[in-house]
Parts: structure tokens; sequence; C-alpha cells
């Protein structure tokens, strides 16, 4: 399916008068309970310079719309809403763009209508960033993930520590960039590719455009909130339809990146492609079993070097995801002993 994905942006574009310097990209579904306090953390940003909010409102069946409309008649001068007359659809891909399309700032932020940012410097810092650092095309920062099921537990977005200056290569392994944490430079690409709207990965995908004209800058710090809820698009999916997603994207991203990277990309394939088998071993599931199976001795035969390097990732995350759980534990008993004692006295 093709979609209107011309971002209608002209490369190098110059800023005028009538253009900010940052134009906060904020999409938006179904969010009543989230969308007043995303805005509010745009709202308070202490910046030298001008922005605008472009809200794309996705027809939500909530309260969703009746509030961007509120914000935007007590901030005329900021706001611009995109209001489709009907749901756009596609994983919010369609309203993603049309969203882009309307920014007109030197820099693009990108922000979901559940998640915020938690300090009133963040765009000033990223600005100041991507203008110290012209090599740059996107700046992004570390991000608190945290769990609305779950009142309390947190954690930071990666479970490792980005680089201060990271490439292509690095992005194609894993999506490390929190979509809420995204400031990037307009104009570095016309189109998106026509499969773009088929995507549940559109954010990743974008990263990819971008990162193919500069390297990924990383501020170390944690700036935002990326909320995990059961209404979240990829978070609501179950791991093997995530991975299922994500091996898509990547034979798409294979063939429009003309296979320059096909070592890595595949490699990526085929790592999910075993920890989709592995899931389907403790669901006891013999037929998807054998489909993976016969999807890795195919790539065993075809890309033996690719496969067996994939092999070795498999196996050493699933050791460090096995400590780590250990670790965890380990942590949780001895909060316990120390809570048991603490009353006991």
């Amino acid at each position: 399916m093709k979609c209107s994905t011309k971002m209608f942006v002209p490369l190098n574009s110059q800023l005028t008068e009538n253009h900010p310097m940052v134009s906060v990209s904020l999409v938006t579904f179904n969010h009543e309970k989230f969308i007043a306090q995303a805005i509010e953390s745009v709202l308070l940003q202490e910046v030298d310079f001008s922005y605008e909010i472009i809200i794309g409102e996705d027809f939500s069946s909530d309260k969703t719309r009746e509030i961007v409309i509120e914000y935007q008649k007590q901030y005329p001068d900021i706001i611009r809403l995109i209001l489709p007359e009907e749901n756009l659809g596609y994983y919010g891909q369609k309203i993603f763009v049309q969203t882009l399309q309307a920014c007109r700032g030197k820099y693009i932020a990108l922000l979901d209508g559940d998640d915020y940012w938690t300090t009133p410097n963040k765009l000033q810092q990223q600005v100041d960033f991507l203008d110290n650092h012209p090599e740059c095309t996107i700046c992004f920062h570390d991000v608190t993930t945290i769990f609305e099921d779950k009142v309390g537990l947190s954690r930071r977005y990666n479970d490792f520590e980005p680089q201060e200056f990271s490439e292509l290569e690095n992005l194609l392994k894993s999506n490390f960039i929190p979509t809420c944490s995204t400031l990037y430079r307009r104009g570095l690409f016309d189109e998106f590719p026509e499969w773009y709207c088929d995507t549940v990965c559109g954010d990743w995908v974008l990263h990819v455009l971008n990162a193919r004209h500069g390297k990924i800058g990383y501020i170390n710090q944690s700036l935002a909130v990326y909320r995990v809820h059961s209404n979240g698009l990829f978070s609501s999916m179950r791991k093997i339809q995530q991975l299922k997603e994500a091996i898509k994207c990547y034979k798409l991203l294979n063939e429009y990146l003309n296979f320059e990277y096909n070592y890595i990309i595949k490699s990526e394939q085929i790592y999910r492609y075993l920890t989709c088998l592995s899931i389907y071993q403790q669901e006891r599931n013999l037929a998807k079993q054998q489909k993976y199976r016969n999807k890795l001795i195919r790539n065993l035969v075809k890309y033996p070097l690719i496969t067996c390097t994939a092999i070795i990732k498999f196996i050493k995350r699933s050791i460090i995801n096995r400590l780590t759980v250990v670790r965890w534990r380990i942590k949780k008993q001895r909060l316990k002993l120390l809570t048991h004692e603490y009353s006991s006295n």
C-alpha cells in the first residue's frame, strides 16, 4: 500500500522569520489520560528560540480531540492541529507522516501523546548539541521507562549505554533511539519508502533514513518518560508479534538500502528467527518450531558465516538475560530480608 509519503521539504531549506527553529511533532490517538501531560511538558520548555507544536490527532474515540482543541485555543500561536475526519489507521503511520509534512522548523522533535518530557531544558540541550555538531543528523538522550500497570516500577530504556556518537550500522542492529528523545534535522530526504505505512516500526525507519546522512549524537541524561501501557501500539503486542514485525521491516529495509548492509541485516533477522524458535519451544508449538528450524537451516546453507554470527550472539544474549534475572531475584530477596529485619526491630 502506497500512502502519501512525500515530505514536500526542499533539501537544505533555510530558516525564515516565519519558520520556528523547532517543530514538535506530537501524534496522539486515544490518549485522553495522558495527552495533557505530554503537551504541558513541551509548553514548559525554557528556550532561546521559537518553536511550534504540530499535533496529529487520529480521530480518537475518547476525549483526546476535545483536549487538544482546547489547548490550541489557549496557544493559537504555538499549536497547530492535524484533524482527519476518520481514523487513518495503518499503525498510526499515516497521521505521523501528515504531521511531519506540516512541520516547518529547522529541527523536528518527536513525542507521542502518552509520553512526556521531564526537564525544561531538554530542547535547548538538543538544539545546542546539533548546532555544535554539524556532522550529526540526529540527537537523542536517555529515557526512563515506566509501566502503567506496575506502579513504582521503572527502568532505563536501553539495557546498555549507547555511544556518544553512533552510525547507521549501529542503528541497524537495534533501535536504541526512544521516539520521545528524538531531535533531527529536517529536510534530509524527500520521500518515505512506499511501503512505509505498512510497517509498525515507523520511528525506526525514520531514524534509519536520517542516519544515512550523518552521525547520531547521544546525551547521557534521562530527559523524558516512555510509558508502557495496555493500549500502546507496540508495547501491547505479544513478544512474538514484535519479532515478526521486526523481521518484516528488516527485509524491506535490506531491499531499500540495496543490500549494502546485508551482513548486518541478515544477522539480525536470523537472530530473531532463533528468538522466535525459542518462544515456540517454550509454548510447545511443534508446527511453528519446525517452520523456524527450516528457516534457520536454509539460512545456514545459504549464509553459513552470518548464521553462525547470529547463533553466537543469541547464546551470549541468553546467558546475559539469565544472569540478569538471577541478579534481580537476589536483589529482590535481599530487599525482603531487609524489610523483614526492619519491621522486626
